[in-house]
This record gives C-alpha cells, structure tokens and sequence, in this order.
C-alpha cells in the first residue's frame, strides 16, 4: 500500500505542511491569549503608562494574529507552480477525408 501511496503523495509537501501546522496552530493560539491578557491588564492599569503599553501589547498582538490569517489564506489560494515540465506539443498529421461520393478505385493507367 505504502509503495502506491508514495507515487500519488508529495511527501515533502506533508512534512512542511505538518511542520507549518505544528509551529503555527499553537503560535498563534499562543499571541492571541497575550492580546486578550493584554486587554484585561489595560483595563486594571492604575496608572496611563501601564494602560498605554498594555494597550500597545494588545495592538502588536492583534496584528500578528491578522497577518498570521492573511498569509493562511493567502498559502491556501495561491496555486503552486507545476515542477513537471510540460511536453511540448507536436503537430498531429492531417487526416483527409475524401469528398463525399468520391471514387475511391484505383484506375489503369
């Protein structure tokens, strides 16, 4: 099964798919609990210092995660190119028909 499998899959593909998902999922996942953990720290901030550097946590947070969103929807429209080289087409000889109530017998000459 596995010797089918290995011409129908890209396995180098999956590995860096895999790897992206590894890395990416819980990274993300990761940022945006700081954006929200900034958000509650800004609210209880006492002084405008703490409020203002929470809040820009927040911001650099949130932008990663929309940049991390974009570039997965970005990955998933592009269509990658083909490694294969294309054969080039060659021209195809013509096949001719006889006209229609044509005499096809060899005649003397």
């Amino acid at each position: 099964m596995s010797v089918l499998a290995s011409s129908l899959v890209d396995w180098s593909a999956v590995e860096k798919i895999f790897l992206a998902a590894l890395i990416g999922g819980p990274c993300v996942v990761i940022v945006f609990g700081i954006l929200l953990l900034g958000l509650k720290r800004a609210s209880a901030a006492r002084s405008s210092e703490g409020r203002v550097a929470n809040y820009a946590l927040s911001g650099v947070c949130g932008v990663i995660c929309v940049a991390a969103l974009v570039v997965g929807i970005y990955a998933m429209a592009e269509k990658p190119s083909s490694k294969a080289k294309r054969a080039k087409k060659t021209a195809s000889a013509a096949l001719i028909a006889p006209a229609a109530g044509a005499n096809l017998t060899a005649s003397d000459p």
